[in-house]
């Protein structure tokens, strides 16, 4: 929203998930694009800070004198939306909560207040589930699908993994019958990528099945 007080329909749009006690990071993931791309951001994070009440001014003879400022309203009015369209975007049960903010930076603070130590555990949960997940049973296919899911959930928080760390919780989640394809991959001089890897489990898994 610009100082010239012009309408904004993109955010009219409502986020698919709206934010309830589990779902933050998520949410935010989704919500911090629309406020970007409609250049309202700042009211969110507080950096388009509020303009003063009144303009004051002084004379030839110094005498203090005092005016609206005409950029008050203005801010008043565009906050007020970016308000509205975040709390449109909250679940029930978080609307009861917050329903005495008046500012949308306000807002913004407060929900990250609630939900940021949320968000940390459910990072380091991910990351455990990682560490833990083994695969066998599993086909090849759906054991990557299901890591592949984790590592997106990670990107979402704002951790996202690099290829190599994917690799090595994929590695780690094998039992000794892929022995030999681990060895293989150890000697190697050149890191593999996530895609080769996949294919050289499925290869694997097809040699084995032949015999």
């Amino acid at each position: 929203m610009s100082s010239s007080g012009s309408s904004h329909p993109n955010l009219n749009q409502q986020v698919t998930e709206k934010l309830t006690r589990t779902n933050y990071v998520l949410w935010r993931a989704q919500i911090v694009p629309q406020l970007r791309g409609a250049d309202v951001f700042g009211y969110a994070d507080g950096t388009t800070s509020e303009p003063p009440r009144l303009l004051v001014s002084k004379d030839k003879d110094r005498k203090e004198s005092s005016a609206p400022n005409p950029l008050h309203p203005i801010w008043v009015r565009e906050d007020q939306q970016v308000l509205g369209y975040l709390l449109n975007n909250l679940s029930k049960e978080v609307l009861v909560q917050v329903t005495a903010i008046t500012t949308s930076h306000a807002l913004w603070a407060a929900l990250a207040g609630m939900f940021s130590s949320q968000s940390l555990s459910r990072v380091n949960n991910i990351r455990t589930a990682l560490i833990n997940t083994q695969k066998g049973t599993q086909s090849v296919a759906t054991f990557f699908a299901h890591m592949r899911g984790l590592a997106d959930e990670l990107a979402a928080a704002g951790k996202p993994l690099q290829d190599d760390e994917l690799v090595s919780y994929i590695l780690h989640g094998l039992d000794m019958d892929y022995q030999p394809l681990v060895s293989a991959l150890d000697a190697r001089i050149t890191p593999v990528s996530i895609d080769e890897l996949f294919s050289m489990m499925s290869n694997f898994d097809q040699c084995v099945a032949l015999f």
